[in-house]
């Protein structure tokens, strides 16, 4: 099947991709497609209408106006805040380093954070989140995964000829979530590129299982949710790379569950986990993101707001 409406941007014009991920921002069963680009190109984001065919929905979703000031490199598309609908980050920063010099335009940028507001509109958080994630670097490359399992996703971001940011979640929001590590059997061990919909009572998600995202990055195999305030997952549904369908009934929030290819789940942790973890008291528990540097803990902008 042939992909249509992706060659080129509602004005027609192409523009020079970046990294890209590939998820359902909309929660409509369809992976939408979105990439970074280069300064004055925006960002485009593409809407999965299904057959084959994609709507660029860049203006109408906001993320035109936020992202034409900018070029990118590593993203994704993950729910940050966990309140069931997935927001977009962007590794920011200018290709060439004498880029003042031959350009006008300053090479390290900040990075970017768009949050979905679920009405098909994004807004810039950036800001919001905490003051080193805005301080611009050399960045590149860009990984997700929830490293302490406290149920929220963490970001690692590399940065030319410097070390690499590591940015803690600390939104103090009490949505809820759930984390799903697939165990395949028949095919590939990871289950990657299992599709899975889960089902609450605010209403219906999906997912996939991979490591494929952004720009010369893998990231967390495991497959998140932000569930908001649902506490139980009504239904779980699995489809295998190898034809298998799998449902689970009735799952408690707030844990890490493994589930075995056509085989019982098992839980694997919870969010009980994470609080063994025991971090300096100097921490802002109220921040957005926090940076971790060589075995030492920063605080980004205690008292943060929430996304």
């Amino acid at each position: 099947m042939k992909m249509a409406g992706v060659a080129y941007n509602e004005n027609g014009k192409t523009v020079a991709g970046m990294g890209t991920d590939f998820r359902d921002f909309d929660n409509d069963g369809r992976p939408d497609i979105f990439h970074a680009a280069m300064f004055g190109d925006t960002f485009p984001l593409y809407r999965n209408l299904g057959n084959g065919q994609f709507e660029d929905v860049t203006d109408v979703t906001g993320m035109a106006a936020m992202t034409t000031r900018f070029t990118a490199w590593g993203t994704g598309i993950f729910d940050f805040d966990n309140d069931g609908n997935k927001d977009i980050f962007a590794a920011c920063s200018a290709i060439l380093d004498n880029s003042m010099e031959v350009n006008h335009k300053p090479y390290p940028l900040p990075n970017g954070l768009y949050r979905n507001l679920g009405n098909m509109v994004f807004k810039d958080v950036s800001a919001q989140v905490g003051a080193s994630f805005s301080v611009p670097a050399a960045h590149r490359g860009a990984a997700f995964g929830d490293l302490n399992n406290d149920g929220k996703i963490d970001i690692v971001v590399s940065v030319l000829n410097g070390e690499p940011q590591l940015l803690m979640n600390r939104s103090p929001n009490q949505n809820h979530w759930i984390i799903l590590k697939l165990v395949g059997v028949a095919d590939n061990r990871d289950g990657l590129g299992t599709q899975v919909k889960i089902t609450t009572a605010s209403g219906v998600q999906y997912n996939e299982a991979t490591t494929a995202v952004g720009y010369n990055s893998s990231s967390d195999k495991r497959v998140y949710f932000g569930l908001g305030n649902a506490t139980v997952v009504e239904r779980i549904e699995l489809a295998w790379p190898t034809g298998v369908k799998q449902v689970l009934k009735s799952v408690a929030a707030d844990q890490i569950l493994t589930i075995v290819e056509s085989g019982r789940p098992k839980k694997a942790g919870s969010s009980k986990l994470s609080s063994r973890v025991q971090w300096p008291a100097a921490i802002g528990r109220t921040d957005r993101f926090e940076r971790v540097r060589a075995g030492k803990y920063y605080s980004l902008a205690p008292g943060g707001k929430l996304l």
